[in-house]
């Protein structure tokens, strides 16, 4: 696709690289957000998926983080981690619960995600390391604001929560995105993650 849109509009190798990238990335979204919505509604539990895929696609733009190595290894990692984290969140954490200790929760997993992104953010990628201290600086500053409005809307499914218990599960779905961005910004966390992503290719090469 990448090739012919560039003949086509007379690019030359560098451009056509970037459609390609451009290209890669919007299947990859379309092809997690399809998924995660047929599991979602099969699972009733797709407001938990959205909230965890908008969350952690929103701010993972700016903290960076891990990287899979390849399409089927994003797909597979996003879509069992989102899935994963929203049954948790819907059917292990979905119940009613002392405001204050809902809001302790709260304060302690933002805690950790301030600290987490104080002394990580930006995590970038070798191919395509982050250099520029002005860009450095935009990035953190994004992620922090980022950070502050997750806590707000976190902080008021809480106080909705106490008239209908549903938005329980959705304010837990929040902090467990939250956690999950956490991870993959620390360097135990990558590793982990690209264990599991060479796991998942080597499955898809055998196949």
């Amino acid at each position: 696709m990448a090739e012919k849109i560039a003949l086509q509009l007379n690019y030359d190798e560098d451009k056509r690289a970037v459609i390609a990238y451009g290209l890669t990335a919007m299947i990859q979204m379309v092809t997690i957000f399809a998924s995660i919505t047929t599991i979602g509604l099969i699972l009733h539990i797709w407001y938990e998926c959205f909230i965890i895929y908008m969350s952690v696609g929103i701010i993972r733009k700016s903290t960076g983080g891990a990287h899979s190595k390849s399409m089927q290894g994003c797909i597979v990692v996003s879509v069992l981690s989102i899935t994963g984290l929203s049954v948790i969140s819907r059917y292990a954490l979905g119940f009613e619960i002392n405001v204050y200790a809902n809001l302790l929760i709260l304060f302690l997993v933002f805690t950790i995600g301030f600290i987490v992104f104080y002394l990580r953010v930006p995590v970038d990628s070798p191919n395509k390391p982050i250099i520029k201290s002005e860009k450095i600086k935009r990035l953190r500053k994004q992620s922090f604001i980022l950070l502050a409005v997750l806590f707000v809307i976190s902080f008021i499914l809480i106080l909705l929560a106490v008239k209908n218990n549903r938005f329980y599960s959705l304010a837990f779905s929040i902090r467990l995105a939250m956690l999950w961005q956490v991870l993959t910004l620390t360097k135990t966390g990558i590793q982990l993650l690209g264990k599991v992503d060479a796991g998942i290719n080597a499955i898809f090469e055998l196949g």
